[in-house]
């Protein structure tokens, strides 16, 4: 049913109704027309910035993204939204001859799930539910948002899985012939199925489908994955004296290695809170699709909710802090922190800023498959960031990288420069600034200053620090400088290897090379070359290229 306007001030009067589950527009009482993805994508983009001129670049950016465009697209588009309006004269959706488009119709949802009106706000609100798939499975859905006379609900961008990895939870083996341990392990499989059937992030397979019998541990690894198991997980219980001993793992059914190993002691008298314990860090684990892919990472933090009594800023300073440790289980946590701040403030530039920063240092650690959705992720985040930020620092800072998403080199190195101007004093945003200068443009000597810069300015410098500096001076063939830094960066990150190893292949040795690749692949047992270039933004085309003919001739791709 559509939502009729009480108000219909405007400067045609004309009211469109759109159903964003349908994907269709209509004029007045006229009949909905059904347009493209891209078509009626387009229209949200005009419709949310109504009735204010949106320029190509940004209708390119919020629209297409990473993706190259043609002008005959972007024609096709805006003729596909005039025809389902029957806007032969270009009075609802008028063109600025290169520089725009303007949308001057009232908007109205309707359909299923429309929102009630909000007031207008001269810019818009953004804001993001949901949260990171297990193992980076992220897919950022379309943007959908209502809009009313007069009033405006803005984009909600929605995080949704469209594919969850499925886990298959063992009974786990109990070591003796204590009965009370049978009874105790049954029930935590049961409580482990019931916490991991609640989380948006895995399926869990029923156990009836595997088996009810005390056989289930010995059917093959393969057996559940052809089931459809992706992880399995499952443990050992043993008496210790007057107390137990659990054992706790998740395995990779694709690789057959444990990715994942926990264990508890406790007195028997307190049976429940061991299993409330292990169950909640299973879940936790699986929730989080970083922590435990690399060796040592989240030692020291917790994986408590973020909180429900602190205000936005609260939650933006913690995430910063969670950031600014730069691992893998500090980066899911940083990202709860900011996305909790949007939850609170959806117009909170910062909290945009530090998830776009986080995200894109979780890049280098996803899978392969997850690595195109969390990069999408990092670019609605980034153009939301630049977008409700008006040229804030961070926002700048953000918007950078979505720029260079889109190959416009002027634009990213705008951006980069205003942001650093910006930043003097704000150690952690130069040496992203650094960093994303160093990947992303062909500025090394500014990427370099800036990096320096950032260690300048604090008296012990988090190793991250050195990553910027490190990349910038391997690009300017000063590799006595780059291996330095590199060395000093953290060693457990892909980026940081993959330069320290090149850098030792070009300067000519190669044990030293192989040696890094070695210690990376043994914190990254599923590492490519070619996987961690396809995740990092390396522009232009010819830096990718740069670094893959370094590990080719050297004989190393292989290693």
């Amino acid at each position: 049913m559509s939502v009729k306007p009480k108000v219909s001030s405007h400067a045609n009067g004309a009211e469109i109704f759109f159903d964003e589950r349908a994907r269709s527009l209509r004029l007045g009482e006229a009949d909905p027309v059904v347009l493209r993805a891209k078509s009626f994508a387009t229209f949200l983009a005009l419709a949310r910035h109504s009735p204010n001129l949106l320029s190509k670049d940004d209708l390119i950016e919020e629209v297409w993204g990473q993706s190259a465009v043609s002008d005959d697209s972007i024609t096709q588009c805006i003729a596909d939204i005039r025809r389902a309006l029957g806007d032969r004269g270009h009075a609802l959706l008028q063109t600025t001859p290169g520089i725009g488009y303007t949308l001057t119709a009232l908007t109205c949802a309707e359909g299923e799930g429309a929102a009630p009106p909000v007031g207008r706000r001269s810019k818009p609100i953004w804001i993001i539910s949901g949260v990171v798939g297990v193992m980076g499975l992220l897919a950022v859905s379309a943007v959908v948002f209502t809009l009313r006379p007069q009033t405006i609900v803005d984009p909600i961008a929605v995080t949704n899985q469209t594919t969850k990895p499925a886990v298959a939870a063992l009974t786990f083996d109990t070591i003796g012939d204590d009965r009370n341990l049978t009874s105790f392990a049954e029930a935590l499989r049961n409580d482990i199925v019931v916490a991991l059937s609640a989380l948006d992030t895995v399926s869990v397979l029923a156990p009836s489908i595997l088996s009810t019998s005390s056989a289930l541990n010995e059917t093959p690894l393969r057996a559940y994955a052809a089931k459809g198991a992706g992880y399995v997980v499952g443990g050992t219980i043993q008496s210790a004296g007057s107390g137990l001993r659990v054992s706790a793992h998740l395995i990779d059914t694709t690789t057959s290695q444990i990715v994942w190993v926990r264990r508890w002691e406790s007195d028997q008298g307190d049976l429940l809170s061991l299993q409330d314990e292990i169950v909640k860090a299973l879940a936790a684990e699986l929730a989080n699709p970083w922590s435990g892919r690399l060796t040592g990472l989240g030692s020291g933090v917790s994986s408590e909710d973020p909180g429900a009594d602190l205000t936005a800023e609260a939650h933006v300073r913690l995430g910063a802090g969670l950031f600014r440790e730069y691992h893998a289980q500090a980066f899911t946590e940083a990202e709860q922190h900011f996305r909790k701040a949007l939850d609170l403030d959806a117009q909170n530039a910062e909290a945009w800023a530090g998830l776009s920063f986080v995200l894109g240092a979780m890049l280098p650690l996803a899978k392969s498959a997850d690595i195109q959705s969390l990069r999408e992720a990092r670019a609605n985040s980034g153009r939301q960031a630049y977008h409700i930020g008006a040229g804030s620092g961070r926002s700048l800072l953000a918007g950078s990288w979505t720029a260079a998403l889109r190959g416009n080199k002027t634009e990213t190195m705008r951006r980069l420069t205003e942001a650093v101007a910006k930043l003097q004093g704000d150690a952690d945003a130069l040496a992203i600034a650094s960093l994303q200068g160093a990947l992303t443009t062909q500025a090394y000597a500014e990427a370099a200053d800036w990096g320096e810069q950032a260690l300048g300015l604090t008296a012990q410098a988090p190793p991250w620090y050195f990553l910027g500096p490190g990349v910038a001076y391997f690009f300017q063939s000063d590799l006595q400088r780059a291996k330095s830094n590199l060395k000093q960066a953290p060693q457990n990150l892909p980026t940081t290897m993959v330069f320290l190893a090149a850098a030792h292949a070009v300067s000519g040795d190669l044990d030293q090379a192989v040696a890094t690749l070695a210690q990376l692949r043994m914190l990254q047992n599923d590492f490519t070359l070619e996987r961690y270039l396809a995740a990092e933004l390396l522009i232009p085309s010819a830096k990718m290229e740069e670094v893959r003919a370094v590990f080719t001739t050297n004989g190393l791709a292989d290693h």
